[in-house]
């Protein structure tokens, strides 16, 4: 499958919410709108053509080191070429540094979870020089963070749909028992189509721990969904890209439920990143799930 997602990457300086200095940042300014033939995996992300587009959502701050996303640093007036800029760091660590930075100022772990779960896709948009070791530790961060905020029953969300996303963790991790089970606590408030959920547990069935891309119809129904038949859980293509956007559609709005704000348009400096050719998956069939039934 080709991918057509077209982004634009900008030079900003901000504000650090912790310490008060001001850098010099990449934010994601643009992204196009997901489509039915948008390369979607079965956790639920839109697979972006450059780690560098999923690495620009965050900030990190050169003086303290506070790692967090974009939007909560405040824009500031300075050019972006007369400030210090954030340091280099490898685009899927970035999200390593910003968990740490969540426990140390007391986030919560649902918080945690989206960042390491962020972490992990940006790992995987490497392609394949991806490191097999990185993607694992990511996965096992994106579980620890998952599970601890899925057994907090304080908070409100669609826990149903982290479960779902909680088992196909378990699965990419061989844990194929733990997996079942949690797919079969998926229910209707998940708001996902029971082919999916099946699908997924049949290749838990089968021990298969690979990524696999959605159909486009399967697409269509989570992120494109008819109006009469359920809520769209996604923004029309804007001038500007805001967290409903650049995050993935479908945890966007527990995102915002959770006090995240939206991002401010800022006088930047365009930076233009070329596109890469996203990663290769495996893509399910139906005599595939037939097999393992």
């Amino acid at each position: 499958m080709q991918d057509h997602t077209k982004f634009n990457i900008k030079m900003m300086s901000v504000i650090c919410p912790q310490c008060s200095a001001v850098f010099a940042t990449q934010h994601l300014a643009y992204m196009s709108s997901i489509t039915v033939d948008s390369p979607v995996e079965a956790d639920l992300h839109r697979v972006l053509p450059h780690p560098a587009a999923r690495a620009a959502l965050v900030a990190m701050c050169p003086n303290c080191i506070y790692t967090w996303w974009i939007s909560s640093f405040a824009p500031h007036h300075f050019v972006p070429d007369l400030v210090p800029e954030a340091p280099e760091v490898e685009f899927s660590k970035k999200f390593a540094h910003a968990v740490l930075s969540g426990r140390n100022s007391g986030a919560h772990a649902l918080d945690r979870a989206l960042l390491a779960m962020n972490g992990l896709w940006c790992a995987r948009e490497y392609g394949d020089s991806a490191s097999a070791d990185t993607v694992h530790k990511f996965l096992e961060l994106s579980y620890t963070e998952l599970h601890t905020a899925l057994s907090d029953e304080a908070w409100e969300g669609n826990r149903s749909r982290y479960t779902y996303l909680l088992a196909e963790i378990c699965r990419q991790l061989g844990q194929f028992a733990s997996a079942l089970e949690l797919f079969r606590q998926v229910d209707r408030k998940a708001l996902l189509p029971r082919e999916l959920i099946d699908q997924q547990a049949a290749l838990a069935l089968m021990q298969d721990v690979r990524p696999v891309l959605l159909t486009p119809q399967l697409v269509e129904q989570i992120f494109r969904p008819k109006k009469e038949i359920a809520q769209p859980v996604i923004e029309e293509a804007v001038e500007e890209v805001t967290p409903e956007q650049a995050l993935e559609e479908g945890l966007a709005e527990e995102l915002k439920a959770r006090g995240i704000p939206i991002m401010q348009k800022p006088q930047a400096q365009d930076i233009q990143q070329n596109q890469q050719q996203a990663p290769t998956f495996t893509r399910v069939t139906s005599s595939t799930i037939r097999q393992a039934s």
